[in-house]
């Protein structure tokens, strides 16, 4: 199974991350969409021989594991060892049985969130973490663990899973090409503290969504204070 991030002579963190405690473990995302279990499904589709649509009571019941992870986000902070229990991408390429020729998942979230991440790699289907089920802001019911990957690429509320031939541009990436920047390559490693082209491309991802972030503010403050049309 491929696998990606430090070499296991290396230090678990990036040099100047700093530790999220249990209590603490910051979250940055909106609330999630709130959805009830009866509302939820689980897809598979794309190029696959057999198509799969579970329901969320469906979904727990299939053959799953439990492993810990650590969790790298780009913000500067780590989580080590975090017990997630969920369902490996393995079960379910068994189970919907991909064409020939499939090199890539792309995992699809709320909100038009996504990842796209090459068949084989190591992933898992989570719906708990430390042995309770996901918080609505953690990705209830069911989050991408993707270990070797730092943590923007978990899609939370995992809705579907497509299965590519050709790489598909995600949800960041295409953030970063619609505002003029190239995308970050995906055979870059992740970890890779001395990769200057990948560091460079998350600094610019996150400096323009900051940017977009204060116009969002400047707009909804414009709008109560009347200045433009609701």
């Amino acid at each position: 199974m491929a696998k990606r991030g430090y070499p296991d002579h290396q230090p678990r963190i990036p040099p100047g991350w700093r530790l999220a405690t249990v209590e603490k473990w910051p979250i940055n995302t909106m609330h999630g969409p709130g959805l009830r279990p009866t509302d939820w499904h689980f897809k598979t589709s794309g190029q696959v021989r057999k198509p799969l649509s579970l329901p969320y009571d469906e979904f727990v019941q299939l053959p799953h594991i439990t492993k810990k992870f650590d969790h790298h986000c780009i913000d500067g902070w780590s989580y080590l060892g975090n017990e997630w229990t969920g369902v490996d991408m393995n079960t379910i390429i068994e189970m919907t049985r991909p064409n020939e020729g499939v090199k890539y998942v792309h995992v699809e979230g709320e909100n038009e969130y996504s990842a796209t991440l090459p068949l084989g790699q190591e992933l898992m289907l989570a719906f708990k973490r430390n042995g309770e089920a996901l918080p609505r802001a953690g990705g209830w019911p069911v989050r991408l663990v993707a270990p070797g990957e730092f943590g923007y690429k978990s899609v939370k509320w995992v809705q579907e899973v497509r299965f590519i031939t050709e790489w598909e541009e995600d949800f960041w990436n295409k953030k970063l090409i619609g505002w003029g920047e190239p995308p970050i390559d995906p055979a870059l490693n992740p970890w890779n503290v001395n990769n200057e082209e990948r560091k460079a491309g998350l600094r610019k991802l996150f400096t323009h969504l900051l940017e977009e972030k204060r116009r969002e503010k400047l707009e909804r403050i414009r709008k109560s204070a009347g200045e433009i049309p609701a």
